[in-house]
């Protein structure tokens, strides 16, 4: 399955879809320090220090530059999916808060490439931030701009007018010749078995001539299947090789709610 990557970073997230079977025909990314990264673990040595040689990542093609550089013609062929984390600083609960007025938004740079590139689906990573109340009507922009693509925006119209004409072309039912059905989710990373308590919002699209049946996959390791694992099969304590003897007694709210 082929893919194209947008703000690559040091390339964790492109990591993930490669182990999950992309190829990536392009990944591009403009800070010289997550390129370097990348090249860094590219590289075959005994030496650690001269390079890694990660194999996941040794034939990606990285373009360091900025995404409104990029020439999207020079992708050969179907693209199975387009990934990409744009910049979080303009939503993140830390930054200053400026969504669509902080020139580091690049969602309008994700919705043209979905554009030109037309991929079979795409995946947008981003921090919980995006969800605040103060950027409701935005996020459906987005939403709606990425349902939509090629109801692009006109000269100079801003986007509250945007989202307007966007949520009347919606509800009207018209058909598109490039439309996506799309869904979202804020998810925990602790809640799939990762080490780290990291919330980020996770917005899916399939090409809606494919007529995709796709949900979020169902957390594995929430803390109701960790109690039921530690407390009820014991399946916990085994798997981490920890004797009955060892073992510490039930909690005391515990005891009486499966008593």
């Amino acid at each position: 399955m082929k893919s194209v990557e947008l703000f690559t970073g040091a390339g964790g997230l492109a990591i993930g879809t490669a182990m999950a079977g992309f190829h990536h025909l392009a990944l591009v990314e403009r800070d010289k320090h997550s390129c370097h990264t990348i090249r860094e673990n590219q590289q075959r040595s005994r030496s650690v220090s001269q390079g890694r040689g990660i194999a996941f990542v040794s034939d990606w093609c990285v373009h360091q530059m900025d995404v409104a550089d990029f020439d999207y013609s020079t992708v050969d062929g179907e693209i199975d999916l387009l990934a990409g984390g744009p910049p979080c600083q303009p939503f993140s609960i830390g930054g200053r808060h400026g969504a669509y007025l902080d020139s580091r938004d690049m969602f309008p740079r994700f919705f043209q490439a979905v554009r030109e590139l037309r991929p079979k689906a795409f995946l947008i990573e981003n921090v919980r931030g995006l969800l605040r109340k103060n950027f409701i009507n935005y996020f459906e922009y987005i939403n709606l701009q990425l349902a939509h693509p090629e109801l692009e925006p006109k000269p100079d119209e801003s986007w509250v007018d945007h989202l307007a004409r966007l949520e009347r072309h919606h509800n009207s039912g018209a058909s598109d010749d490039l439309g996506y059905q799309i869904t979202f989710r804020l998810l925990n990373a602790a809640d799939y078995g990762v080490p780290q308590k990291r919330e980020r919002v996770f917005i899916v699209g399939f090409r809606s001539d494919l007529n995709a049946n796709w949900s979020f996959p169902e957390p594995t390791n929430t803390k109701e299947a960790l109690i039921w694992h530690k407390w009820v099969t014991g399946e916990y304590w085994e798997k981490h090789s920890i004797s009955s003897k060892n073992r510490p007694e039930m909690p005391s709210k515990l005891r009486l709610a499966f008593s």
